[in-house]
């Protein structure tokens, strides 16, 4: 098993990236798009119509498969979008962080192509607010294809010293939510790169998603909702996969594991009885996993503000 990454996109990823001519115009925006493709091609070109008629400062276009042969069609068509075209497996946060590394606004709004995506998707001065909320990550109230709204609200607790998370579609500006439904939302460029972006040693989706947001609320950042944001799907969601794995045991190291004390975070050693139990790995792996999240923890010991038993045990008060 490789080491938990340090820095942000440490995981290099072959790739091919085609256009991304600057504009002749000023932007509207100062924000980047990023679209994260599935495969839907029926609604590509509209798609990007509609993404340029924004008015972003950049359009990123990155592919979840390799095997795409109208990408340089495309590229022809909007020479104005990057694209880019894995050349290996990826998992979604691995591409997300390759497209970030390209991104000099001060933020990104992370969109995939199961969206319907409108010219009206980010006015202005709705771009303007959500700047001024000064979050991690604002999160849109979410629809389905048939206009039912999803459970975009997620809530930590615990039961026996388990994780339990509730969900709920009640959306009101400024509240709080463990993570984006989907990884979708409004980021701050600086705080995913200072927060190391997706982890690249995690392939879940999922836990992907959940242990960047968690990493977040630990390490002092909010993820909010903003009900002025909308966004609708114009195709059927792909249910994540939440079943515990190997993506779930990493996750529980680096954020469930660490105590905090003297405003620092550490794996107490006493830990590894508990891990071991539930890893599955055998006495050796289970100790080399350990012992690689314990470093790691170590070596961000400053960056955490509390640990996961404070942080849950508090969520929802004001």
């Amino acid at each position: 098993m490789n080491g938990i990454p340090s820095i942000f996109n440490e995981k290099q990823i072959n790739c091919v990236i085609l256009g991304g001519r600057h504009p002749d115009k000023q932007p509207l925006l100062n924000v980047c798009a990023i679209l994260l493709n599935g495969g839907n091609m029926h609604m590509r070109s509209q798609n990007l119509k509609s993404l340029e008629a924004c008015g972003f400062e950049k359009i990123i276009s990155i592919e979840t498969k390799s095997k795409n042969y109208n990408i340089e069609d495309y590229s022809q068509r909007f020479p104005h979008v990057k694209f880019i075209i894995p050349l290996e497996s990826a998992s979604d946060g691995d591409l997300v962080n390759l497209a970030v590394s390209e991104v000099d606004s001060p933020h990104f709004l992370l969109l995939r192509d199961s969206l319907n995506l409108s010219p009206s998707l980010l006015p202005s001065a709705l771009s303007e607010k959500l700047s001024a909320m000064n979050a991690f990550c604002v999160v849109p109230r979410v629809l389905s294809r048939g206009g039912q709204a999803l459970p975009v609200v997620f809530s930590p607790s615990a039961k026996k010293s388990v994780l339990k998370i509730d969900s709920s579609a009640l959306v009101h500006d400024g509240k709080a939510t463990l993570y984006p439904f989907n990884m979708l939302g409004f980021y701050d460029t600086k705080k995913f790169k200072e927060l190391g972006g997706y982890d690249g040693s995690i392939d879940n989706p999922y836990w992907q998603n959940l242990d960047l947001s968690f990493r977040a609320w630990l390490w002092g950042e909010k993820i909010l909702l903003a009900a002025s944001m909308s966004l609708s799907y114009c195709d059927e969601i792909m249910a994540m996969d939440s079943t515990p794995d190997l993506s779930q045991l990493r996750f529980f190291l680096k954020n469930m594991a660490p105590v905090y004390k003297n405003e620092r975070a550490e794996i107490p050693l006493v830990k590894f009885l508990g891990y071991n139990r539930k890893s599955s790995c055998g006495l050796f792996e289970s100790f080399r996993q350990f012992k690689n999240a314990r470093a790691w923890v170590k070596k961000n010991r400053c960056r955490y503000k509390m640990d996961a038993f404070k942080f849950v045990s508090e969520w929802g008060r004001e």
